[in-house]
């Protein structure tokens, strides 16, 4: 849907590699190294039976498969690791009934990971041997084949082998992706403990991800990601909630919380998500549940589920399901369908079905197929007649079918070209009237299809198939004679004229 990626390369938080297992300390063997730095046309005449018989029979299952890729061998968990620590300002205190050492460093700490090609460097340190709790303080930088992190607090809970950074936490993970916040808990795969690693980013972070080429360089602009929280299962699966926002020049979507699969290219966002794509052909969905789809990194397919909205420049979708196709970063095709009607709302029309496709390629709308209780409802021309009705066409489905936009005029909207209704078909539309009133004519035709052609937004014809029947009817003008008014004076009736008795219990007509 766009070139942002959306959610699918999200979060690379969870750098997997080794772990490090604190011990006694060995004697120096080495004089203190500094730590490794940080990576910085036209269209042809309508096929009446050929269309409807092609929408018909495709299976409805064909239209929506959704893409899938083979999962990825999850890594092997790590050994554990005895931590040789070089420094010369040491203090070591032994318990005398626990027989275990508490160990204080100062003046530069530099601890490695030979095997696991771990080093850990920090201003001071201190080692609790035994409760197995270990803190490193000030300016504390991690760092490991996979996984760069900087932190002003890091403490290693050797029983859970849990890692918590803490105050100006950065980190950088392989694909170039960064993570800054207040506060991450990093749970190392080691053999014995668990089998994935995990992350727990928490406190608000914020991930920029960006896209990398062979050689690991960032290229392009970053996709970023902030959430209240945001945690990962191994090298694919995480979750993020409270206010997710995801960010880029041309996408923006919302959500309270969202899923996203790394291996599988698949994001879900929840409870009242938004997407909306930016730029002069930019769209917006919504709905209770939005999936999106990736392959290659890229956008392919989005679809919005329950009580789902699209709109765009040229059409808004209101429908249960809303799944739209996407290629080239440009929306090319849209089907609206589940349980009630399907809408598609344009300027001048209306169009309503049980399912719809609409077929957009290069995001221009070209073909609209309604299908079951189809009905179609457009404008009059109103320079020629004057109503509040709208012209309308009814079957069991509609075809509607739009001129082709030149590719140099994109900013024109599509004018549709010809309507066609199958299955019971009636239709209702309106012509001036040829008596020079304000009423138009109206024609009401029934049959097995219908066929309206259109120019310049104007009913231009209109053709029965079969069983055909219909009545025309036009408004005539007032009749202009009128009766004269008599202008004889009533006479009075004279004294000599009898009166005429009423009877005592007659009643006054009035």
């Amino acid at each position: 849907m766009t070139r942002a990626r959306l959610a699918f390369a999200l979060v690379f938080v969870l750098a997997s590699a080794g772990c490090f297992r604190l011990g006694r300390r060995p004697a120096p063997t080495r004089p203190p190294a500094a730590a490794p730095a940080m990576p910085a046309d036209s269209i042809p005449p309508i096929k009446v039976d050929s269309i409807v018989e092609r929408v018909a029979g495709t299976p409805p299952e064909s239209l929506f498969v959704a893409p899938t890729a083979a999962p990825r061998a999850a890594p092997r968990p790590a050994e554990r690791c005895l931590l040789e620590i070089d420094g010369d300002r040491s203090q070591f205190i032994k318990d005398p009934i626990s027989q275990k050492y508490t160990s204080y460093f100062g003046g530069g700490f530099v601890g490695r990971c030979p095997k696991q090609g771990i080093t850990i460097t920090a201003d001071s340190a201190e080692f609790y041997d035994q409760n197995q709790l270990y803190f490193l303080l000030g300016n504390v930088k991690y760092r490991e084949r996979r996984v760069s992190l900087d932190a002003d607090k890091l403490t290693y809970f050797r029983g859970e082998e849990r890692l918590l950074a803490e105050g100006n936490v950065f980190a950088i993970m392989p694909d170039s992706t960064t993570m800054t916040g207040p506060r991450a808990e990093y749970l190392r795969a080691v053999r014995g403990v668990r089998v994935q690693p995990r992350m727990i980013a928490t406190m608000r972070p914020t991930l920029k991800l960006y896209e990398a080429d062979s050689l690991g360089r960032r290229r392009g602009e970053p996709v970023i990601l902030i959430a209240d929280n945001i945690n990962g299962e191994g090298d694919s699966l995480f979750v993020a909630w409270g206010d997710v926002r995801l960010d880029r020049s041309d996408i923006m979507a919302r959500g309270d919380s969202a899923q996203l699969d790394n291996t599988r290219q698949f994001a879900r966002l929840l409870k009242k998500p938004y997407v909306e794509s930016k730029g002069k052909d930019a769209f917006t969905l919504r709905g209770k549940v939005i999936d999106m789809f990736a392959r290659n990194k890229q956008v392919e397919r989005v679809v919005s589920k329950d009580s789902a909205v699209a709109v765009s420049k040229d059409l808004t979708l209101a429908s249960d399901t809303i799944d739209l196709r996407v290629k080239d970063n440009r929306l090319q095709r849209a089907y609206a369908f589940g349980p009630g009607a399907a809408s598609a709302i344009a300027r001048e029309r209306t169009i309503i079905a049980d399912s719809l496709d609409v077929r957009m390629p290069n995001q221009q709308i070209r073909e609209m197929y309604a299908i079951g209780s189809a009905y179609a409802e457009t404008d009059p021309d109103s320079t020629k007649v004057k109503s509040v009705e709208r012209d309308w066409l009814r079957g069991d489905t509609i075809v509607a079918r739009f001129d082709s936009v030149a590719a140099a005029d994109t900013a024109a909207r599509p004018t549709i070209k010809d309507l066609l209704a199958s299955g019971k078909a009636s239709s209702f539309y309106q012509v001036p009237n040829t008596k020079g009133i304000d009423k138009p004519g109206i024609n009401y035709v029934r049959g097995r299809q219908i066929v309206v052609d259109f120019k310049h937004q104007e009913v231009q014809t209109v053709t029965v198939v079969d069983s055909a029947s219909g009545v025309f009817l036009e408004a005539a003008p007032p009749d202009t004679a009128t009766a004269k008014p008599d202008t004889r004076k009533a006479r009075r009736p004279s004294r000599n004229t009898p009166a005429v008795r009423r009877p005592p219990n007659a009643v006054r007509r009035p």
